[in-house]
């Protein structure tokens, strides 16, 4: 009866209603509620608050609540690592920072100060802070994960690679540790090795989208037909990519047919899709129609202004004859260059697709 009664108490709806994210439920039966009087569920209470304050979106108020949870036990480690990630949702940087490095010796804490420091900014003591927590746990997938996010985020590829090397056989169902390899291998320029570990990636984990979107970036950039593992990989997942890769398998094979129904099914992907935009592009470029070709990739460089894209206007000016618009598209291209390379702004827009942070 009394287990009933607890129960139906307003806190313990509460609880239920914060775990399974009924937020705005949860923080109206909450009001008028008094802070408990025994210590643990004191703490209890403001945490709960907090999750419900961070659930709303109201991040200073869940920093605060963990502020005051904290307060009631300044030296426990768990309230030190929460305060400290909810501080630093707040923007509250430096006192997250103060908090998370008073947990010594901990990988959770080195993460989450590593996490700390990339929002401050400060990319060499973020890497340092993962290095830490990898040291100090090398099984755990996640940390080997962030390390090599913000390398390759920074653009500092090798020690990424050479991470996710050593990782992939530690980790065989990973394939975010592969997807990640995949990314890195291309920035550098190691074409081949991205496609294999992007592929292993969907074989490993034929769910995980951002495998196939980082493939598919990848292997259309090539005017060469990909490897038939590949192909049917993308064509299992996205019938827009298999278009284009047919577009590839027919001029490969000089399958006129399968050109002309690659380029028809192109011309109904909806106006504002770059890929299908890009595509047709191709298509009608390697059908000779150039004039129509041109139309779609000035709308694909509209849609999506990589340097690459720049360049195949260029080229596709070029081949009609103007001059001076081919110019001008190589300049933007120039500019972009001058910032990154080719490779490493794939790299980097694949990246996109994992997310921050893939955890």
């Amino acid at each position: 009866m009394c287990a009933s009664a607890l129960a139906q108490s307003p806190l313990e709806q509460a609880v239920k209603l914060a775990r399974e994210k009924r937020f705005a439920e949860a923080a109206k039966l909450l009001e008028g509620i008094q802070e408990p009087a025994p210590l643990p569920q004191r703490i209890a209470f403001h945490r709960l608050r907090a999750a419900i304050d961070s659930g709303l979106g109201e991040n200073v108020a869940a920093a605060n609540e963990m502020r005051a949870a904290l307060e009631l036990s300044p030296a426990d480690s768990n309230l030190l690592l929460a305060t400290a990630v909810a501080e630093s949702q707040a923007g509250f940087l430096d006192d997250a920072v103060n908090h998370a490095r008073q947990v010594h010796n901990a990988p959770t804490a080195e993460s989450v100060l590593g996490d700390i420091e990339e929002r401050r900014g400060d990319y060499s003591k973020a890497v340092e802070a993962y290095q830490s927590a990898v040291a100090l746990d090398p099984a755990k997938e996640e940390y080997r994960s962030k390390l090599a996010f913000v390398w390759i985020e920074h653009q500092n590829f090798r020690p990424a690679i050479d991470l996710l090397e050593q990782s992939s056989p530690l980790f065989p169902h990973s394939a975010k540790i592969r997807t990640l390899l995949g990314i890195a291998n291309y920035a550098e320029g190691e074409i081949q090795e991205a496609e294999n570990a992007l592929a292993d990636a969907i074989t490993v984990d034929s769910t995980l989208q951002a495998a196939y979107e980082c493939l598919a970036e990848i292997v259309l950039q090539s005017s060469a037909a990909p490897s038939e593992r590949i192909v049917q990989s993308l064509c299992k997942w996205n019938d827009l990519v298999c278009s284009a890769l047919d577009l590839r398998v027919a001029r490969e094979n000089g399958d006129t047919k399968l050109a002309r129904q690659a380029i028809a099914r192109l011309k109904i992907a909806p106006p504002n899709n770059a890929l299908g935009r890009c595509e047709l592009a191709r298509g009608l470029e390697w059908a000779g129609q150039l004039e129509e070709a041109r139309g779609e990739m000035e709308t694909c460089v509209k849609l999506d202004p990589l340097p690459q894209n720049h360049y195949r206007l260029a080229l596709l000016y070029s081949k009609l004859g103007l001059k001076d618009l081919a110019r001008e598209q190589l300049q933007l291209r120039s500019e972009i260059l001058q910032k990154m390379s080719e490779q490493t702004a794939l790299g980097l827009s694949a990246l996109q697709a994992l997310g921050h942070h893939p955890n």
